[in-house]
């Protein structure tokens, strides 16, 4: 016969059950974030030791982070959709560099500086620098978003930032990704990261939609002259090499949205032209160049998927512009 179990008996029990359970999760987290720490889910180059090449991302926000540092490129295209069509490819035969496509969707000035940062933390001393500066770089102040609008911890040099995000379902998921990866299941993204949208949009088929959000003429004319996000790009190039070639470019929208000269918008782009001309004026191999022209290519809704994204023509006709710039400088041929 058995002798009656102490009640007193029953909370070291759960205790011992509560603390293997706990032990359990602690260890089992560990060897988690120890695979995170292998994988490195985001390929930022931060962490990582199985050697696993790329991701497979369509989020640009998530997938530039980890083109940026590939030693396969010295040069890089940067801006946002707008500079999506921009064939990097295509530039890297016509001038002999390597272009890597960082482009960001909807990515602010901001954003785009935040790429061009980890570029240059992995590419010193780049061959050519090509930014497409759409109207947000025109604001006279700095527009504010939500702070978790974008991975600036994906970006910035800090381990620490990152390592605390990799035990999410996002990171899991990466992880499950790059494994794949790395196994040969699953095909990367094109490490050049040009995607052309003529893919998703039909061609040819002109959508009325996105009509630039051009800023306007300020009040005063001290505040007309301030642009906050171009003075920072012109404090980050100041600081790179004379040897590094710099073309910004200003990229076309269809003819009937472009601003009339002498209206508030119209006052704004050519104050906004004027500076960003500033940034490069006298760099060797550097150039600005304005696309946002009213001529025969803008003026044709075929060449347009909507008003501010071009299609491939255009997009081609940019590129030889560009490449130029990059070999003759200010003395280009621009043939738009």
């Amino acid at each position: 016969m058995g002798l009656p179990t102490s009640t007193s008996d029953r909370p070291d029990e759960w205790a011992r059950s509560l603390a293997a359970c706990l032990g359990a999760l602690g260890i089992g987290a560990l060897l988690l974030f120890i695979v995170m720490i292998a994988v490195d889910p985001y390929d930022t180059g931060k962490f990582g030791w199985l050697g696993i090449d790329g991701v497979d991302d369509r989020n640009t926000h998530f997938a530039t982070a980890s083109r940026a540092r590939d030693p396969l490129f010295d040069s890089a295209v940067i801006g946002n959709s707008t500079a999506q069509m921009l064939d990097p490819a295509l530039l890297s035969r016509a001038t002999g560099l390597r272009f890597v496509q960082l482009y960001l969707t909807g990515g602010s000035p901001r954003e785009q500086l935040g790429a061009l940062g980890a570029f240059l933390r992995y590419h010193p001393r780049p061959g050519a620098l090509v930014f497409v500066a759409d109207p947000f770089w025109c604001v006279h102040q700095r527009v504010e978003y939500p702070g978790d609008r974008f991975p600036h911890w994906l970006y910035d040099d800090s381990k620490l930032a990152y390592a605390a995000r990799l035990l999410s379902w996002p990171a899991i998921e990466h992880v499950s990704q790059r494994i794949a990866i790395g196994l040969g299941w699953r095909k990367r993204n094109e490490p050049n990261g040009y995607f052309s949208y003529e893919d998703i949009w039909h061609p040819g088929v002109f959508r009325a939609t996105n009509a630039p959000r051009d800023p306007v003429l300020v009040e005063s004319a001290a505040g007309g002259e301030n642009f906050p996000e171009i003075a920072l790009l012109d404090a980050t190039i100041k600081r790179l090499p004379a040897s590094v070639s710099i073309v910004l470019v200003v990229p076309p929208t269809l003819s009937t949205v472009i601003p009339k000269p002498g209206t508030p918008a119209g006052v704004v782009r050519e104050a906004c032209n004027a500076a960003l001309k500033r940034v490069v004026a006298g760099r060797p191999r550097s150039n600005f160049i304005n696309f946002r022209i009213d001529n025969a290519l803008t003026r044709d809704p075929d060449n347009f998927a909507d008003f501010i994204h071009y299609r491939p023509l255009i997009a081609d006709r940019m590129a030889e512009g560009i490449a130029d710039s990059i070999k003759f400088g200010e003395a280009a041929k621009i043939n738009f």
